[in-house]
């Protein structure tokens, strides 16, 4: 399967538009990799690239003014990030880096912008992929306000579910960079949900041992979102990290 062929199967944008429409857009795109913990672009950068993943996973993320990291989202195969530089964007407010071997493509935002000019019906597509992410991105920090650690770590577990396996190959310091919370307190939750039984491990990969009923937890956990927020409660060490802008 050719490159194309892969993002006109995998990629929510390109899979609307048609090969033809991405042979065009695509004209004009550079190819890059990555190796793993290498830096495709940092906070302050100048932010005028999109970038199209066709192997491997990128890690976007924050850093705190104390120096603690925050993750945004892991980007799969099939995916794409840096869109902001459509929004307006012209600094780089985040990092991504590679969080392993990585290879694609990436289009100039003048490149993108012409396309998108000649073709309104895909910018409307894309501003809805930006908006689900805007979504997910909200829901996530709802879940950093109003959830505990333990519930926390269950929501992520369940979003990169797949089969009952986690999908993705997560350090407890990941899990605690993606959860807004220290190395210390994941590692307690994930010992946690290995003694009840509700998880387990399989070399690197985390299996969903009953995931039914880390669903039920995490619906529990959900309504009473409405009550005290949690982040309240936790210890100092816990305290939510304040992010340089």
């Amino acid at each position: 399967m050719s490159e194309l062929d892969f993002f006109i199967k995998n990629n929510r944008l390109f899979s609307q538009i048609g090969r033809a429409e991405v042979e065009s857009l695509c004209a004009r795109r550079h190819p890059f990799k990555y190796r793993k913990d290498e830096l495709i672009f940092m906070h302050g950068d100048p932010s005028d690239t999109m970038y199209f993943l066709g192997l491997g996973l990128v890690r976007l993320s924050k850093l705190s003014y104390d120096g603690r990291k925050f993750t945004l989202d892991i980007v799969e195969p099939g995916g794409f990030f840096g869109e902001l530089c459509l929004a307006g964007e012209t600094e780089r407010r985040s990092i991504a880096e590679a969080a392993e071997d990585v290879s694609g493509f990436e289009i100039k935002k003048a490149v993108f912008e012409r396309y998108l000019i000649k073709r309104p019906e895909v910018a409307i597509k894309l501003i809805k992929i930006i908006s689900d992410k805007r979504i997910e991105m909200e829901n996530i920090l709802e879940d950093m306000i109003f959830m505990d650690v333990e519930s926390r770590v269950v929501s992520l577990l369940l979003k990169y579910t797949e089969g009952g396996t986690v999908k993705l190959p997560l350090t407890h310091q990941e899990i605690a960079d993606m959860t807004g919370t220290t190395r210390v307190s994941a590692s307690r939750a994930i010992v946690t949900l290995r003694k009840r039984g509700l998880i387990d491990t399989n070399g690197h990969r985390i299996v969903l041992t009953n995931e039914n009923k880390l669903r039920e937890m995490l619906q529990h956990s959900s309504n009473g979102k409405s009550g005290k927020p949690a982040c309240a409660t936790e210890a100092a060490s816990e305290r939510q990290p304040k992010f340089s802008r």
